[in-house]
């Protein structure tokens, strides 16, 4: 698949500090496509006046929004409901939300954890399919979607729902686990989404570093296993740099490019 049927974008809780403005500015300097919206500080659930502005904003930038990143965890509707972020997503005018399968570890989880949380992906599926939108899990810790195995349980027993995707497996002194990672990729494929790039580890004391995109040595592999699962202008969103620094996105943007040119 060439370069140019991958979508190129940034996640917005990238650079909380930032403005909406900000972050559009630092987009469109760094020749991206899109922007996933975090719905926890760019544009809050359920605050439209905002979506409304961010969304004339992006769009007026030449810029897409492919997802609406929300917060919903699915089975908690009591913490806020669903409807007010499937109303961002509407008014940001974009064809997913991002929300995540609850809020226990699928490796701690029972069946009925499962059977809930996928019953309530069905519901919000209801809910926004009415509007053309796709609903799309978080690939994250800490929920049913922690590994791809679970994942794919979990989406089977609620098969109109996608999973985005991002490598997890990590080990200490920066090794990247490349082919757990890659066999997670595959497992997920037959609901896969988008796909949030970064490149982190955790070292021995398990804290968190940021590296460049320049240095990669998994991503090469992600993006031909990427090629060969195939779907046309999938978007692969940035998801935090180095030092969290703003200026080095078009860096970054430009490393990724390159890694997408062979």
């Amino acid at each position: 698949m060439p370069a140019q049927n991958f979508r190129l974008g940034l996640v917005s809780i990238s650079f909380r500090p930032l403005s909406p403005a900000q972050i559009i500015e630092k987009c469109v300097a760094a020749q991206l496509e899109g922007i996933e919206w975090g719905g926890d500080v760019h544009v809050p659930h359920g605050d439209i006046q905002t979506a409304r502005e961010v969304a004339r904003q992006t769009r007026d930038a030449g810029l897409e929004i492919p997802t609406y990143g929300s917060y919903y965890r699915c089975d908690h509707d009591g913490e806020f409901p669903f409807q007010a972020a499937l109303d961002c997503a509407l008014e940001l005018r974009a064809p997913c939300v991002r929300v995540w399968a609850g809020k226990t570890d699928a490796k701690d989880a029972k069946i009925a954890d499962f059977v809930r949380v996928a019953a309530d992906l069905e519901r919000i599926c209801d809910l926004s399919s009415a509007h053309g939108v796709q609903i799309v899990t978080e690939f994250h810790g800490g929920t049913l979607t922690a590994t791809g195995a679970d994942a794919l349980d979990l989406l089977r027993m609620a098969p109109r729902a996608k999973t985005l995707w991002q490598p997890l497996r990590r080990a200490p002194g920066f090794a990247p686990q490349i082919e757990e990672n890659l066999a997670e990729l595959e497992l997920v494929a037959p609901f896969l989404s988008h796909v949030h790039v970064y490149e982190w580890g955790d070292d021995e004391a398990g804290n968190r570093r940021m590296f460049s995109l320049e240095e990669s040595a998994q991503w090469p592999f992600y993006v031909q296993k990427l090629r060969e699962i195939g779907e046309q202008n999938r978007w692969l969103l940035l998801e935090y740099v180095p030092e969290n620094d703003p200026e080095v996105l078009a860096r970054e943007a430009d490393a990724l490019r390159g890694i997408l040119s062979f």
